[in-house]
């Protein structure tokens, strides 16, 4: 196995190219993975290729995958409305960004792509606000999955699970990231950020 590359889900959002920093900073080899859905935030994979490039990673791939798999999910379906909220306001349970199964299909996805290439490690950047309206962000989730993969000796890592919105921007600031090339907005109007998507609300309080 390739013990020092590593697999990295990597959107245009704070988290993943925070952890895409961390990952730099230890000096691992990231093979960066994005996926392609017909999502409202599209515009996320332009992110994503800069700060691919900013950080050299050894490959990056996109993914397309057919947006029928996700049609229920307002992040993709044109005919349903995203959520939105005031400022400070968050709803307590599942949202209706939740897209089905996506994190179980990207993971799936790239444990394939982790046996192909013979690497051990896989890193999503779940944190801990995400848990509380995403059931597939969760510690829970995660295990579940790391039970499947242990038997071709490959893991998933969230090394920012336990952290709130709030402290991953910390950990960017910490590390150099440029804020300003993310984007976090699940319906950005070209690279502007609508500020009252869920996503919007929990960067502002974080912020």
């Amino acid at each position: 196995m390739e013990k020092n590359k590593v697999i990295l889900l990597l959107s245009g959002g704070i988290d993943s190219t925070t952890l895409l920093a961390k990952l730099k900073e230890e000096n691992k080899e990231v093979l960066a993975i994005s996926y392609f859905y017909d999502q409202k935030h599209a515009i996320e994979l332009e992110f994503a290729k800069e700060n691919a490039e900013k950080y050299s990673v050894i490959e990056h791939k996109t993914i397309q995958l057919d947006s029928q798999l996700f049609s229920s999910s307002a992040l993709v379906n044109s005919n349903k409305q995203l959520s939105t909220y005031k400022d400070g306001e968050k709803p307590k349970g599942q949202e209706n960004a939740y897209v089905p199964y996506r994190n179980l299909v990207f993971l799936s996805m790239a444990l394939s792509l982790a046996e192909s290439y013979r690497i051990n490690d896989i890193y999503v950047a779940f944190n801990n606000d995400d848990c509380v309206n995403f059931w597939d962000c969760t510690s829970a989730f995660l295990s579940q999955l790391n039970t499947i993969s242990e038997q071709s000796k490959t893991e998933v890592h969230a090394p920012l699970i336990n952290l709130t919105k709030k402290e991953v921007v910390q950990l960017a600031k910490k590390l150099d990231v440029d804020l300003n090339k993310t984007i976090s907005c699940y319906q950005p109007s070209n690279d502007r950020e609508c500020g009252r998507c869920l996503s919007c609300v929990v960067k502002k309080e974080a912020l």
